[in-house]
């Protein structure tokens, strides 16, 4: 009767709000829905356990419908990123999903028929395969794949090799995918797995030595203006240090070089050392300047002794990184070579490139000089 029915259903309305307080997931509330709902079945009447049967078969297509990687729409929707990423990215050898046990097992309940190589039409016929698959002597190598309640699944890609641009484009081919074609449901994807975490950790270290990189280079602009006491003669004193490390690191780029570790950690490092032959030279032309009155005969006079010093330090530091070119590490030898070929190329660019820019420069530099020798005597003067 209509009163029965209501009695019946409110009992278990009542029920499923106490057992959710209990349940710690939707898995274990239904579980513990359907253990409640037999005891139930068992000792009520006829009439009620009719009812209490119709429930539960609710509670069990509930927890059907909560079988998410077993509706054939969601698989068929794996299976299409599967065919997509294999046809479009060369990248990609292989995939293996959950989708592809359940078109082995579908085959081989049809008598092995290629035809019958699919995703079945219903979500019945799909647990059927999966339970056949369980009855195996690998029953435990689905859960690989998916996770016992069926709420999140995996999509093993094997991929040609483990470079971090073909994990960037096997990203982006799903990405594309995904957008193109939503999924039957509210699904999300994430990543996992070696050749993603290096990729991962590669952009967050090329993103924070790009950082470094650019704060040590102010940092070292803001002492070399601190120490000649002029903007300008910072700034001439990074040119040569800069000219450096755009060249080497082109050359690197333009040989196919990876910008790994080493190469990375050595961007910030070398600034250090390359600015060292420019404080040099241009600490020694302005000491000669204060004596002679001249920059030209300044820099003449830096030409001497001075530039004979940096071209000794050049080549005593650079060849002294070089035995590391015999280690068996090729980080190792990344760091010989690199170290060795940013000292000599500041030399260079440092006896070579500063003299033309004090030059082009002189009128500005020498009244910079006489206000700071001005402000030296207004000093004296001040404190006498």
């Amino acid at each position: 009767t209509g009163e029965t029915s209501q009695r019946v259903f409110a009992q278990a309305a009542s029920t499923v709000d106490e057992l959710a307080a209990k349940s710690t997931s939707g898995n274990a509330l239904l579980d513990n829905m359907e253990t409640y709902i037999s005891e139930q079945e068992r000792s009520a009447t006829d009439e009620d356990s009719e009812i209490w049967a119709t429930i539960y078969d609710l509670v069990d297509e509930e927890r059907a419908s909560a079988t998410i990687f077993k509706d054939p729409e969601v698989l068929l929707w794996m299976q299409a990123l599967q065919d997509y990423l294999l046809e479009t990215n060369a990248a990609v050898g292989k995939t293996s999903a959950v989708t592809d046990i359940v078109k082995t097992v579908h085959r081989e309940l049809r008598e092995g028929k290629d035809s019958e190589y699919r995703i079945p039409n219903s979500s019945g016929e799909v647990a059927e395969t999966l339970i056949t698959f369980q009855n195996g002597h690998r029953a435990h190598d689905l859960w690989h794949f998916v996770t016992p309640d069926y709420q999140r699944a995996t999509i093993w890609l094997q991929l040609r090799s483990g470079d971090n641009l073909d994990m960037a484009s096997v990203i982006n081919s799903v990405d594309t995918f995904v957008s193109a074609n939503p999924p039957p449901l509210d699904l999300k994807h994430e990543w996992f797995g070696l050749t993603h975490i290096n990729m991962v950790w590669q952009n967050k270290m090329v993103n924070g030595m790009r950082d470094a990189l650019a704060g040590s280079f102010l940092v070292v602009f803001l002492c070399m203006t601190v120490l000649f006491r002029s903007p300008l003669w910072g700034f001439l004193s990074m040119v040569p240090l800069t000219v450096s490390i755009v060249l080497i690191y082109g050359i690197i780029g333009l040989i196919g070089k990876d910008y790994d570790m080493p190469v990375a950690v050595l961007s910030s490092l070398a600034l250090g050392l390359a600015v060292d032959f420019a404080i040099h030279f241009m600490v020694r032309v302005r000491q000669r300047y204060a004596v002679g009155g001249s920059l030209m005969e300044a820099i003449t006079y830096t030409f001497g002794e001075p530039a004979i010093a940096i071209t000794r330090n050049a080549l005593i530091i650079s060849i002294g990184f070089l035995p590391l070119l015999a280690a068996p590490l090729v980080p190792y030898n990344t760091v010989g070579i690199l170290i060795a070929s940013i000292l000599m190329f500041s030399a260079i660019a440092t006896l070579l490139i500063l003299p033309a820019l004090l030059k082009v420069f002189e009128g500005l530099l020498v009244r910079n000089l006489e206000q700071e020798q001005d402000d030296a005597v207004l000093e004296q003067e001040t404190s006498g």
